[in-house]
């Protein structure tokens, strides 16, 4: 039954439910006149007459569910409402509507089930309404089961979770076109992903994908052409003089300007601070600092904020009751000085006092000297792996900065390994005589020896190491190389055959004065055709260079082009685009236009990363092994063998006896040298303790091979004659090449760039570029016809070749954790 007529069934038997309901209500409300005198049947009556009016309300709503497409729901309340009106005669009317509405709200909860692929549950939804006490021969009901059990209208395997998945897939399928549509590919491009870890077999998610990577291709293509322009545009923009910057020098660098705000070092303060006098007489230690420190403060103009002025001194002299605080401060200072520096005076107070002091970047700490322990005691300490690595890194060794000192005997980029004790000693930690430092690199286990004081510092170190979180670096180097030729070309040749002026010359049948062109059939403007009956060409524009004469190759690129093709650059003339001829006076005159608009491009594009630790280097090559010859044994020229001659059949003479074959040994390569070809990076990166920049060595280099340029010359004899050849054989045969002779020599290009810079954490720079153009230009005409106005342009050849090169190498650095993220996204 179709789902309008269902509907307009069940409408039809709520009016009539809700017609019986009254009747039904007033019949199990009168008391029956044998019950009167019984409280029980007046309950009974009650209870059924409430039930009744309870079923009739789940009915309602059991069609508001039904109406609203809540199968679920209808199903509830229908059944609710058949289990509260008893199989009596009285309420059978009202029974079957609550029946038939079931069957009619459990079909469509069965066909939900179906749709949603859980068959099995649909089959047991079905089959509740099939039960004997229900409506065991309902025809849609059974219609609904048939359909459950037709293998072709159900699929079998169909689950529930497989429905689920497909919805699933369905939103994940538009989010994934939204996140396109957005212009956020790499996000939809993760959707799709999300798609085939559901369904490994989706199409509709390869599809996507491939349009995502379409997307990105054309964004690739559109950011190419946009490199290519810019680069291009700063070869053109190299060509602009820049202008001198004005004479005027910043207020920072004279007397009386701003100074900068960094922070001065105390012991250059205390160099710089002049005392004018200095009068102790009988003070101690304590009296004496607080006279420095108040003279500090009026003499500091370092500073710009006055809370910064002065300098602090710190008296650490040890406990107040022990020996070395209790005769320092009893010692009495006795001082006169002049115009006497501030460091100057505190060393002759702790001189007196058998202090030293020590400037820190906040204070000065006076200590008793010798209060350090002298003995030495032996530690270990657990450290990271890459201690000596991280600790050395940027540390500023003297020889590494230092162009005139000595080899130290490291390789390439990668420095010669501190041991255990340099790299403490670079972090201020002293090594008087027998205290030692050694690293276990298998338990990464730091054993030391050495005094109290020095352990302490040690502590500090690697309490410091180890609170730092490990740091992998990532480089990108991009190397871009960007090449555009153009030729640009517009010339005439003209061809003027002989023509008369008039009148006849004193020789019979000559013209008086005859008008021509100039050379007589130069070979240059041998592509010229000639209109029929004509045999010269006599060119008026025979001087206008054109084509092959007019730009000059670069003489490597003559030669590789000379050996790759068999011959050098061509000397012809660009091609022909127009060509005219006209008869004046019965003299051929001839035009051909000739013109040229090439533009060819070469781009190269070199991409080598690499990861390493920081402080390590790292090393990516992406080469092959070119092997060519370096040596050559000569070519061997044996004397003529295999003689002979020619006979005279008639008369048995023998003529040119030393006729015969002459074989040739060429030059044989005997050496060879390998060559690598191809990419090659050294990075050392040294990540900074905050993680936010790194100091990179950089050396990336392109090789490429160019080809060969051939060093020998052909080797030439007399042709063998034949036996035909009886005139030419005592006057010898022509001259022919018996070996080429190829002494082959390979040329090769490099590019590279080697820094030593600092960079901030996925920032990108730009290094090693260069940027070359080269111009030639050629503007040649026919003397006087070439310059008459208008006219005069069919008489000139004008040629354009611009060459622009940029190279540029683009560095991006980036810090991770071990695990890949960022350290900036953390």
């Amino acid at each position: 039954m179709p789902i309008n007529d269902r509907l307009t069934s069940n409408f039809v038997s709520r009016a009539r439910l809700l017609a019986l309901a009254p009747a039904t209500c007033l019949l199990l409300s009168q008391p029956l006149p044998a019950q009167q005198a019984s409280n029980l049947a007046q309950a009974e009556l009650q209870r059924r007459a409430a039930n009744a009016a309870e079923a009739q309300e789940l009915l309602i709503k059991g069609d508001e569910a039904y109406e609203a497409g809540r199968w679920s729901d209808a199903v509830e309340a229908y059944t609710g409402a058949r289990e509260l009106l008893p199989d009596a005669p009285a309420t059978a009317a009202q029974r079957k509507a609550a029946t038939e509405r079931l069957v009619q709200a459990t079909v469509e909860r069965a066909r939900e089930q179906r749709r949603l692929g859980d068959v099995s549950g649909a089959g047991e939804t079905i089959d509740r309404v099939l039960d004997e006490s229900v409506a065991p021969d309902d025809g849609s009901a059974l219609a609904m089961r048939e359909q459950l059990d037709d293998p072709i209208r159900t699929n079998p395997a169909a689950t529930l979770d497989h429905t689920k998945d497909v919805e699933e897939v369905r939103n994940l399928l538009y989010r994934a076109e939204g996140f396109k549509d957005l212009g956020e590919y790499d996000q939809s491009f993760r959707t799709y992903e999300e798609v085939l870890r559901v369904d490994p077999t989706n199409k509709a998610a390869r599809r996507g994908m491939e349009v995502i990577e379409q997307l990105r291709a054309d964004y690739a293509r559109a950011a190419y052409d946009e490199a290519r322009a810019s680069m291009l545009a700063q070869v053109d923009e190299a060509w602009e003089l820049r202008v001198r910057p004005s004479a005027e020098v910043p207020a920072d660098l004279v007397a009386g300007g701003s100074i900068t705000n960094s922070r001065m070092l105390i012991s250059n303060k205390m160099d710089r601070m002049i005392l004018p006098i200095v009068d102790f007489d009988e003070v101690n230690i304590q009296e004496a600092l607080d006279f420095l420190r108040a003279q500090s403060v009026d003499l500091d103009t370092f500073e710009v904020d006055p809370a910064q002025r002065g300098v602090n001194f710190v008296l650490d002299l040890g406990p107040s009751d022990s020996e070395p605080r209790q005769r320092t401060m009893a010692t009495k200072i006795n001082l006169q000085l002049r115009n006497v520096p501030l460091s100057q005076v505190l060393g002759y107070i702790c001189e007196i006092t058998r202090t030293v002091h020590v400037a820190h970047e906040y204070a000065v700490t006076i200590r008793p000297a010798g209060s350090d322990s002298s003995d030495m005691i032996t530690r270990s300490y657990r450290v990271p792996p890459d201690f000596l690595t991280s600790g050395s890194a940027g540390s500023g060794d003297d020889g590494a900065n230092d162009p005139f000192a000595a080899d130290d005997g490291s390789e390439g980029l990668l420095a010669r390994r501190l041991s255990a004790e340099e790299v403490l000693k670079q972090q201020g930690v002293s090594f008087p005589d027998g205290a030692t430092a050694n690293f276990n690199a298998g338990s990464s286990t730091l054993r030391i020896h050495n005094t109290s004081a020095n352990h302490a510092m040690v502590e500090q170190i690697v309490e410091a190491a180890a609170s730092t979180e490990p740091a992998m670096v990532l480089v990108e180097v991009k190397m871009l190389k960007t090449q555009k030729r153009v030729l640009e070309e517009l010339g005439f040749d003209w061809l003027l055959g002989g023509y008369s002026l008039g009148g006849e010359g004193l020789t019979p049948g000559t013209q008086a004065l005859t008008l021509t062109g100039g050379s007589d059939n130069p070979g240059n403007l041998a592509d010229i055709a000639l209109p029929s009956g004509e045999f010269f060409r006599r060119a008026i524009t025979t001087g206008n260079r054109s084509g092959g004469e007019a730009i000059a190759s670069d003489s490597i690129d003559a030669l590789l082009l000379e050996y790759s093709t068999g011959f050098g650059a061509s000397t012809s003339r660009a091609p022909g685009v127009l060509w005219a001829n006209a008869v004046v006076n019965n003299s051929n005159l001839t035009m051909l236009m000739r013109g040229l608009d090439q533009k060819t491009g070469v781009d190269l594009v070199v991409s080598p990363s690499t990861a390493t630790r920081s402080g390590q280097q790292s090393t990516i090559e992406v080469i092959r092994e070119f092997i060519y010859p370096t040596e050559y044994e000569p070519p061997e020229l044996p004397n003529t063998v295999g003689g002979g001659g020619l006979v005279d059949l008639d008369t048995g003479e023998v003529f040119n006896e030393d006729l015969g074959q002459t074989p040739i040994t060429p030059a044989t390569p005997t050496s060879f040298e390998t060559r690598e070809v191809g990419v090659i990076l050294d990075v050392l990166p040294t990540v900074s303790a905050d993680r936010h920049y790194i100091d990179i060595v950089l050396k990336p280099s392109v090789t490429d091979f160019d080809g060969f340029i051939n060093y020998g010359t052909p080797i030439l004899g007399d042709a063998p004659q034949s036996l035909g050849g009886f005139a030419t054989s005592f006057t010898g045969g022509s001259r022919v090449v018996l070996t080429s002779n190829e002494i082959l020599m390979p040329v090769f290009s490099t590019m590279r760039t080697e820094t030593n810079l600092t960079i901030a954490d996925g920032a990108t720079l730009i290094i090693g570029g260069m940027l070359q153009e080269k111009i030639q230009k050629v503007e040649d005409k026919t003397p006087i016809l070439g310059d008459l106005p208008l006219i005069g342009r069919m008489f000139q050849s004008d040629v354009y070749s611009p060459v622009k090169t940029a190279i540029v190498f683009f560095v991006t650095v980036k810090v991770v954790d071990p695990t890949g993220r960022p350290f900036r996204d953390n």
